[in-house]
């Protein structure tokens, strides 16, 4: 009989990627390779000349020493999924999947996984359970969807229950994501006012930019309500 559905996608059995269906250990393992290879390859050209706007709002927006790596290099893959989006055809995606000699075998189903993981748009999550510091589930602060999020960075840092946190996250298939980078998470005393205001700021900045855009101008927004609550809590007042 024909097959309805396939229940597992490989690398032989498919030529397009499907979010919500299950990927074989085998395939993920050869996505994930083919990523880290695209993101050396991505920052050794890109990362150089991008970095300097970017620090210099990194700057402008008074963030703390110890975290400004982490917002930097968001704001990097946030301008990467930026360029790819609206300008393909000259973006690192596209020059990269143009090469031939990267010793990849990428087949088609990693090229359309590839394409399909720059449909994504940096959002704002708060952590609703965890499984352990490496496995848990998000929610979406907009739509309120649920995300089963894998982080397979070692080094980063394990989040608290209740935690805000902003990141780009691409599919692993049957429903399961992973940051590009760290997520770079919100002081946990600033939760409940970021996303109390996230809503407010998505409205007021939707109306006249993409998505994209729209995402900066409400991060710049809720990296000051952080930075108030900070000195709110954590800055000692001057003796009368």
């Amino acid at each position: 009989m024909e097959k309805i559905i396939e229940f597992a996608q490989s690398g032989t059995n498919t030529k397009s990627f499907r979010p919500d269906y299950p990927v074989s250990e085998e395939l993920r393992e050869r996505m994930l390779d083919t990523f880290s290879d695209f993101m050396d390859f991505t920052l050794d050209a890109y990362f150089h000349e991008v970095a300097p706007f970017l620090e210099e709002y990194v700057e402008e927006l008074k963030t703390r020493e110890e975290k400004k790596d982490i917002l930097l290099h968001n704001l990097f893959w946030w301008r990467i999924v930026y360029d790819a989006n609206y300008n393909y055809r000259e973006s690192c995606i596209a020059e990269y999947l143009a090469e031939k000699d990267r010793g990849l075998d990428r087949g088609p189903v990693i090229e359309s996984w590839l394409r399909e993981t720059w449909k994504a748009i940096p959002k704002f999550y708060y952590v609703g359970y965890k499984y352990n510091d490496r496995f848990f589930v998000v929610v979406d602060i907009l739509t309120e969807k649920t995300i089963d999020v894998l982080v397979c960075d070692p080094l980063a840092i394990p989040p608290e229950n209740g935690e805000v946190v902003v990141g780009t996250l691409i599919p692993l298939g049957e429903g399961l994501h992973a940051p590009i980078v760290d997520f770079y998470h919100f002081d946990y005393e600033a939760r409940i006012d970021i996303a109390r205001h996230v809503h407010y700021y998505y409205e007021r900045f939707s109306k006249n930019s993409t998505p994209h855009e729209t995402f900066l101008h409400v991060l710049s927004a809720m990296l000051q309500i952080e930075r108030l609550i900070f000195i709110e809590t954590h800055e000692k007042k001057p003796p009368k």
